[in-house]
């Protein structure tokens, strides 16, 4: 449905008004004052956050009702029934041993205390009234925590305006809502007004034979339409006129009128939908109404409503002959060629002076062959993994088998649209990277048919196309070509081999599994001839990751995985975790498990595998249940766990046959959880293949504490040696007292555990040890090397901000302003850099051993605009919008793709809504060296359909464009930060135009022959799909015409003679020979052409016009002629004024089309009228009142 688009208006949340009369009074009654002071505080509660913190006088207590975000009109929502939470947090300030009272109010139920927390000893209840009495002493391990009391909102009769109460040790806080009654739809109108129809289409009722005679089913005049008109108000309408048409083929169902009216309270609550009078007036085909809502019983008679109108209509049974006639000649007008044909009924309303539409369509189809079902192709593999040479050459060629598919048997014959008028052609040709093993004795194998060698390949497919091939194929280079025939029982699919030799030159794109490899496709298309015009193109892509350097194996989670998962995250001092792994080996790998081994490396901090009796072992093997009896475990020299077959486990493998998939199960228990603590379990396991070589590896990591609902604070130090966060370290000296390496990151980490969740924290304080100086906060990314230290305060997630005093030498992490803290995605961490003044001594979390320093890396950036250049001047101007899903990739100075500084592969970047781009952390550049971005043109084919690029280089590089690739300056993006965003790209839309030509005819033959003069001031109008005139003009002295600048779609061009011009001339017959270009496209009748696309797909678009310059992009379509002969009786004289003086030769001043400004000044005109009465209306009512 179309809508009105003003911004939403909400009404303001009041009271009902008081008094007698239905007028507002001037003066505001008691009660009235106390509503709006309600109201008031109501708005004020809520921006001051009323719902959040509520702090007591209770030591080391606060608390909060958690409500669940929803809003109107500024005030929070709950439903009746709703079960809630009042989070209270306590921190070290509570008194150990002491009780806490607390009590809700009246509209709640508690449903829901505490357990027994690690700072809480007990919890009582009674009814609403929970006491929570604290440990003595208190634990020393935490530092804060949190608890929920649940409770549910009683229920309602309607929905109200109310506070929420509660109490903590008799001190009262509130927070004000509106507690919704089940099903209630607050009140959120817009003014707007809208038709529908269902159902949407009457297809059904259309058919058509081979003979190409289209029917109309005649009980389509029972099918029944059900029309909706929609009018929303944001306050009371009084005589709103509604209006409704049918088309001339349609009429009203006698009685189906009815409609009903949604409207709320005072407040925008208590939604209600009642029925509604409505009793229009009907005359034939379209009907009258006047409606005043929301009307008389209204809850709030100014506000806002929802009124429905429905009724129902049908085709009218006399025109149904009609319809048909007119739908056969939509199908005649395809020409023969397959397809759909459809008219459309169009039903408008006017509400209040704006139209709506709905339209039902009738649609018939000349079907054809699904060549997409017919013709096809398949690869043997879609990713494969690949080693290459430094130069990108691949050892050994990455074989893949394509298999093509063609199906003729569809062309059963039974009408011209599905025989075959040609033999049907592959043409297949690869990249310049890969080539057709030939080589291969079986190089190619045919299925269905039978295919021999021929040499050489004709020059074109057209020649390969003859029947002297049928049954043949040729490869000439990168180009392969099958002759399959036109035999329509032939049933085809042929295999043919590949092999990629280089990946240099291919697009570096996609996403791998593996960890380190560079992701490439390769591209390939089939191309099917099969009758005159384009073929059917089948893509087959596939990718090759390079893989890097598998001295250590490859980390590839598709192929071998480890993960682990513990059956308990939280546990209590003393107690262990059992965690179990599982590691899985895909098939088809090129992995026998009977001569390898997993070896898993055990953390001997976490686990104690003294004991290998007691660790549990399962798996499968091809989907057949391993047991322990089926592995051999055992310890090697540097402690870790090995995982092997036993003799009858590679029994079961003889049996099934070597790589296939395989899975180990193994449950490991870890070492007593001491006190409070949070154990992060990280675990690496690495497969061997036959003589111990490493063939692949992965990483698991979990983590279980001895936490409750508390926060856990927990602080490291980056230890550059190995590339990990460790609580100690060693630091190399240098001989003389100095450290290596002077400059170190902390790590501190806030962390919640449980539901410690939308709290305000209590502060941490990191106070730093006198040896070191604070350099500043930093990005993970830079833990190794501290660098770009900013001072701060920094966000670091859950609304959390690091600050550091200088003063005081202390860093602390808080709670952001005006925020709580949001768990989700913790823990938080804080990291800062630090330099060792003092290597004297123990320095408390002392840093770590390394042995170098990394140089900083500055990086710089390149982007930035794709846009639609809208006045088509090569300039980026204000208003013009940006183009959102456009590719783009880059490449370096050597031309080869980017790897950025943290050493990964720069992908392609996509513009975003706004057009907007951008390229970053790109390694800098020295002397005249530059970045290249160009727009992928294949990837952006769908985001920039049916746009071509703008002028390029129009003024300055700020605000230019370039064609489909831009280079940054020379000598420039040389320092850290450095950015050069003038890479832009603008389009504009594909235009074309029509044209061209008017001639006296005087052989009568429907040509244009050489002599045939133009005929001069004939009328020439363009008319769209649906008949209606887009512009208007008339022939040139030279009988040129020219409608330029236009988008695409179905025309038609209309040629009407002057009145003069009709008593001589009548239109020359139509269509006459082979030639468009020369014959007359004019009716005899009423000089209308036939339709006509513009758009890529049409042939006779031509850019070379010598008649005039044209401003479509896209050119002109110059074959839409009209040619006139001299009726047998014409008395009018020669030398026509309007008759042109040369033959169709020659440049002249064509006539362009205009504006026609009649209907501009006309609704100009009514605008002022009705402004008029309008205000004389407005003056009335004052005048009343």
């Amino acid at each position: 449905m179309s809508q009105d688009q003003p911004a939403v208006v909400r009404r303001p949340l009041k009271y009902p008004k008081y008094g007698p009369s239905s007028r507002r009074s001037r003066t505001m009654s008691v009660r009235q004052i106390l509503a709006v002071a309600l109201a008031f505080l109501v708005t004020v509660g809520s921006l001051a956050g009323l719902t959040q913190l509520a702090s007591a006088a209770t030591p080391g207590i606060s608390s909060s009702i958690l409500l669940n975000g929803q809003k109107y009109n500024g005030t929070d929502v709950v439903n009746e029934g709703d079960i809630m939470t009042l989070r209270v947090q306590y921190d070290t300030n509570v008194v150990p041993g002491s009780t806490v009272v607390f009590e809700l109010g009246a509209n709640v139920t508690v449903t829901g205390v505490p357990a027994a927390n690690t700072a809480i000893q007990s919890v009582t209840q009674s009814g609403n009234q929970v006491s929570i009495t604290f440990r003595d002493p208190w634990p020393p391990a935490v530092n804060q925590g949190v608890f929920d009391l649940k409770f549910s909102v009683n229920q309602v009769t309607e929905s109200t305006l109310e506070p929420i109460t509660w109490t903590v040790n008799g001190e009262q806080s509130s927070v004000n809502v509106i507690i919704r009654n089940t099903g209630d739809a607050f009140a959120n109108v817009t003014n707007g007004s809208a038709k529908s129809v269902s159902p949407t289409n009457l297809d059904s009722y259309v058919s058509v034979s081979d003979a190409g005679v289209v029917t109309v089913n005649p009980t389509i005049a029972n099918a029944e339409l059900t029309y909706t008109l929609s009018l929303d108000s944001e306050e009371a309408r009084s005589g709103f006129a509604i209006t409704d048409s049918l088309p001339a083929s349609m009429e009203y169902i006698a009685g189906s009128f009815a409609a009903t009216i949604t409207t709320w309270d005072s407040n925008g609550l208590n939604q209600s939908t009642d029925p509604f009078t409505f009793s229009p007036t009907v005359t034939g085909n379209s009907f009258t109404s006047s409606v005043n809502v929301p009307g008389a019983g209204a809850r709030d008679a100014d506000g806002p409503s929802k009124l429905r109108i429905t009724y129902k209509a049908k085709v009218s049974a006399a025109q149904v002959g009609a319809l048909q006639t007119l739908l056969q000649a939509q199908h005649d007008a395809l020409g023969g060629d397959t397809g759909n044909f459809q008219t459309t009924l169009v039903n408008t309303a006017n509400f209040g002076g704006t139209d709506r539409t709905a339209s039902v369509r009738l649609r018939g189809t000349v079907p054809g062959v699904g060549v997409g079902d017919a013709f096809g192709k398949n690869a043997s593999w879609s990713t494969r993994n690949v080693v290459t040479d430094e130069a990108g050459n691949l050892t050994p060629p990455a074989d893949l088998t394509y298999t093509l598919k063609a199906d003729l048997r569809p062309w059963d014959g039974h009408n011209a649209h599905f025989t075959l008028s040609q033999n049907v052609v592959i043409s297949d040709v690869l990249p310049s990277q890969a080539s057709w093993n030939t080589a291969d004795a079986s190089f190619i194998t045919p299925t269905g048919i039978a295919l021999t060698s021929v040499s050489p390949c004709p020059a074109t497919v057209t020649d390969f196309a003859d029947d002297a091939y049928v049954g043949t194929y040729c490869v000439d280079g990168q180009r392969l070509l099958i002759n399959v025939g036109k035999n329509n029982t032939t049933n085809a699919s042929i295999a043919v081999k590949a092999q990629l030799n280089t990946v240099t030159g291919l697009t570096q794109t996609g996403t791998t599994t593996v960890e380190g490899g560079l992701p490439y496709r390769w591209p390939n298309t089939a191309n099917f001839y099969y009758r005159s015009g384009s073929p059917y193109s089948a893509d087959r892509d596939v990718t090759v990751v390079v893989l890097p350097d598998t001295s250590g194996g490859i980390n590839d989670s598709s192929v071998f995985n480890k993960s682990g998962t513990p059956r308990d995250t939280t546990v209590d001092p003393g107690d262990t975790v059992i965690v179990d792994y599982t590691f899985t080996l895909a098939a088809g790998k090129g992995i026998d498990v009977r001569t390898s081994q997993i070896v898993d490396y055990i953390d001997s901090d976490i686990f104690d595998l003294g004991d290998l009796s007691g660790v549990a072992i399962s798996g499968t093997y091809d989907g057949q249940t391993l047991n322990s009896t089926h592995f051999t475990l055992s310890i090697d020299d540097d402690g870790n766990l090995v995982i092997e077959l036993s003799a009858a486990g590679k029994a079961i493998v003889d049996t099934r046959g070597a790589d296939k998939a395989y899975t180990v199960a193994i449950a490991l228990e870890t070492k007593p959880f001491e006190g409070k603590e949070t154990k992060t379990i990280t675990n690496r396991a690495t497969l061997f293949g036959e003589g111990g070589v490493p063939k692949y590896w992965s990483e698991s990591e979990s983590e279980a504490t001895s936490f409750g609902d508390e926060a856990e604070v927990r602080k490291r130090l980056f230890n550059n040696a190995d590339s990990d966060w460790a609580e100690s370290a060693d630091a190399l000296m240098d001989g003389e007292g100095n450290l290596v390496q002077d400059i170190w990151v902390y790590r501190v980490q806030f962390i919640p555990h449980g539901s410690y969740n939308n709290v305000t924290i209590v502060p941490v304080l990191d106070n730093l040890p006198g040896a070191v100086e604070f350099l500043g906060f930093v990005d993970e990314a830079d833990a190794a090397t501290g660098d770009n230290p900013v001072a701060g305060p920094v966000e670091i997630g859950g609304n959390l901000v690091a600050s550091y005093d200088d003063g005081t030498h202390v860093m602390t992490i808080q709670q952001k302003a005006g925020t709580k803290l949001d768990a989700a995605g913790g823990p938080f961490a804080a990291y800062f850099a630090v330099r060792v003044l003092d290597a004297s001594g123990s320095i408390v979390n002392r840093i770590g051993d390394t042995s170098a320093t990394i140089e900083p890396r500055p990086s710089v950036s390149v982007g930035d605009y794709v846009w639609l250049d809208k006045n088509r001047d090569g300039r980026q101007d204000s208003g013009e919008p940006g183009i959102g899903g456009v590719v783009l990739t880059i490449v370096g100075p050597d031309g080869q793709p980017v790897i950025n500084v943290h050493g990964e592969p720069v992908g392609p970047a996509t513009t975003d809504a706004n057009g907007k781009y951008s390229f970053d952390d790109l390694p800098a550049l020295s002397g005249d060296e530059t970045y290249t971005v160009c727009i992928d043109r294949d990837a952006s084919a769908e985001a920039l359909k049916g746009y071509v690029p703008t002028k390029a280089g129009a003024g300055d590089r700020e605000g230019d464009s370039s064609d489909w690739c831009a280079s940054s300056l020379p000598g420039e993006l040389h320092n850290d930060g450095d950015r050069d965003p003038t890479l832009d790209f603008g389009f504009v839309t594909k235009t074309y135009a029509v044209g061209d030509y008017v001639w006296i005819d005087t052989n009568k033959n429907g040509i244009q022959d050489s002599g045939e003069k133009p005929l001069a001031g004939v009328k020439v109008e363009l008319l769209n799909a649906a008949g209606s005139v887009l512009a208007t003009t008339s022939t040139d002295a030279n009988g040129r015409y020219v409608f330029d600048n236009l988008e695409a779609g179905t025309y038609k061009v209309r040629f009407t003679l002057t009145d003069a011009q009709k008593a001589k001339y009548q239109f020359t017959s139509q269509t006459t020979g082979s030639n468009s270009a020369v014959d007359s496209d004019a009716g005899t009748a009423d000089g209308l052409t036939r339709s006509f696309v513009l758009d890529d797909t049409n042939t006779s678009l031509t850019t070379t016009y010598e008649f005039r310059d044209i401003a479509a992009t896209q050119g002109i379509d110059p074959t839409w002629d009209a040619g006139v002969i001299e009726k047998a009786n014409s008395d009018v004289g020669a030398g026509n004024a309007n008759q042109g003086n040369g033959a169709k030769t020659g440049p002249s001043n064509l006539a362009r089309t205009g504006t026609n400004v009649t209907l501009a000044v006309v609704l100009s005109i009514l605008a002022i009228w009705f402004g008029w009465v309008s205000l004389q209306i407005s003056k009335g009512r004052r005048r009343e009142a």
